[in-house]
């Protein structure tokens, strides 16, 4: 591989924005051309072990001398994604103002807040030099992108001490998502994490329309991907897949909306039959045996698997009534001794249906998750049948 700075050049990947369904950024990509004038990408050169750190370094400047350069001489006004090593910019720790690429912006009169800078996740520690580094092109107004995030041993301290902007999604956990369920709950978990502490974030990668259309049902964003947009030469005219963004974005919004129409219509199915039942069934507090009223409407109501009562502080007031079989087929709900008289304010659930109630709703439905000690799917219902007690019934989630 012949290069050098007459055969380098930049290739730019664009990356779409949920919000505006355009352009947010185009991401810099190397590239060459080899004897025979094909556009060859220059990832294998990166990658290759046998690359010194400084040759990798001096083709890399090439390439991002070239992409600022054709950014400023098209006039752009998206960001701009310049994955750096974080080796290279510690090269500038005593002196940040003199790092190349703050040169560079000033030569070509790009504002500094139109850079990202990418550091990939892998190279990044708590070494106090990173951190400062980090922390003046922060200072000066660049946004910072965690690149490859999840690629390897992803932890909270990297997070923690970075505090990114933006956190790029490795494409490996979206193929992986595909495939495990722990894999796709770990991104939607990440997904809210990251809204939650003010970090946007980025899935790359993607390849389908089933790829897309589940990142977007995480409601992340910013995409990038073969699928949405090639790299191009030129920011100008970029061409980008606008069809299957919008697919994608009008497909999020009708699972979103059929999941919230079939979420409220199993919570007003259980509120009639909860109702029906209190209405046959007369309950007065502890004058009630709450265990024949907790067998009675487990055997009534359709796919309960477990039923208790709880004070509005959460203490439990009886031994649970459920099923100690695998299926939902048998009838024959027992008390479960085997759990003790316990405190359930710990549930993320149980505090879901004070909240409703503080908002004059008497019942709740939880989202699906898996029972620890069963790892069968449920969802738990909540109902007020008074101000001091409540009923929880775990529902098996029918798929």
């Amino acid at each position: 591989m012949n290069l050098s700075s007459d055969n380098i050049i930049a290739y730019f990947q664009p990356i779409l924005s949920a919000d505006s369904d355009n352009i947010y950024s185009y991401e810099i990509l190397g590239r060459f051309i080899d004897e025979n004038g094909t556009i060859q990408s220059l990832g294998d050169f990166f990658n290759n072990p046998n690359t010194s750190n400084e040759d990798a370094l001096q083709i890399d400047r090439i390439v991002r001398r070239y992409a600022m350069k054709k950014y400023a001489e098209e006039k752009r006004c998206e960001y701009l994604f310049i994955n750096i090593r974080l080796v290279w910019l510690l090269r500038s720790v005593h002196n940040p103002k003199e790092a190349i690429i703050i040169q560079w912006a000033k030569e070509f009169g790009i504002a500094y807040d139109k850079l990202v800078i990418e550091i990939t996740e892998e190279e990044f520690n708590s070494d106090e030099s990173y951190i400062g580094v980090i922390s003046y092109f922060k200072n000066i107004g660049c946004r910072i992108a965690l690149d490859d995030y999840g690629k390897s041993a992803s932890n909270i301290d990297r997070l923690a001490m970075l505090k990114p902007d933006i956190i790029k999604i490795n494409i490996d956990y979206i193929h992986n998502a595909e495939k495990s369920y722990h894999y796709r709950e770990y991104l939607r978990f990440l997904a809210a994490f990251a809204d939650s502490v003010g970090i946007e974030v980025l899935y790359e990668g993607i390849e389908t329309q089933q790829q897309l259309d589940f990142c977007m049902s995480l409601r992340g964003r910013y995409y990038q991907g073969f699928l949405i947009a090639q790299p191009q030469s030129s920011m100008r005219d970029a061409v980008i897949n606008n069809a299957v963004f919008s697919t994608s974005l009008k497909n999020a919004y009708t699972q979103q909306w059929d999941t919230i129409v079939k979420f409220e219509a199993l919570r007003k199915s259980l509120d009639m039959q909860v109702e029906l039942f209190l209405a046959k069934n007369l309950f007065d507090g502890e004058k009630t045996d709450y265990y024949e009223f907790l067998t009675k409407i487990c055997q009534e109501l359709k796919e309960v698997r477990l039923g208790y009562l709880c004070d509005r502080h959460g203490d439990q007031l009886a031994y649970k009534v459920g099923l100690q079989a695998e299926t939902i087929d048998i009838g024959d709900y027992e008390q479960l001794a085997v759990y003790q008289i316990t405190n359930w304010a710990w549930r993320v659930y149980f505090y879901d249906a004070l909240k409703s109630v503080a908002a004059g709703q008497k019942s709740c439905l939880s989202t699906a998750y898996y029972d620890f000690a069963t790892k069968i799917k449920v969802r738990t219902y909540s109902y007020a049948i008074s101000d001091n007690i409540f009923l929880f019934l775990d529902i098996v989630e029918l798929t």
